[in-house]
């Protein structure tokens, strides 16, 4: 249903493979400063990073989740997504990228990829994404692709119960 890869200038968003195992391990998932605003934990071997590498494989073949490649070194360096959360209604699912591959441009190569994507492919109407509201970077780069603020909520985090407010931003076709 939909696309296998998207790319963007610098960037492959494409689906996760056993190869990419020791690249998504020490760019990524590995990162306690990266999983910081993140649901997830960080993986404490590469053992871990396998299982999970197994289950994001699985995960990701009916849906809009991808790896992230650098095109000029092939490596895995973070992971994106969107979700279709009502018909022509699409929520992203977060958009992660490891410590060294910030600050370059990337998060905005990767939302404004999803966003063309949804609205001139999947015919979308309306993309919503949210960020921890310490996450001032997150809600800059998504105030730098247009998306508006909308409104935020009182949240707690799965990985550990702690309580956090979300800001919500959105754009509409």
């Amino acid at each position: 249903m939909y696309k296998n890869s998207i790319e963007t200038k610098d960037l492959i968003l494409a689906k996760a493979k056993m190869s990419d195992l020791n690249d998504i391990y020490n760019n990524y998932w590995s990162q306690q400063e990266t999983s910081r605003y993140m649901l997830w934990i960080p993986c404490q071997s590469i053992e871990e990073a396998k299982e999970k590498l197994l289950r994001t494989i699985e995960f990701q073949k009916d849906k809009m989740a991808y790896f992230v490649y650098e095109k000029k070194t092939g490596k895995a360096i973070g992971m994106a997504g969107m979700k279709e959360i009502e018909p022509n209604i699409y929520e992203d699912a977060g958009i992660g990228l490891g410590k060294d591959y910030v600050g370059k441009g990337y998060g905005k190569q990767i939302l404004n990829a999803f966003i063309d994507y949804i609205f001139n492919e999947l015919n979308g109407k309306k993309i919503i994404c949210s960020c921890d509201s310490r996450n001032t970077a997150s809600a800059k780069l998504q105030q730098s692709c247009e998306l508006k603020y909308s409104h935020s909520k009182s949240s707690f985090r799965q990985r550990d119960g702690e309580p956090y407010i979300a800001d919500y931003y959105e754009i509409c076709k």
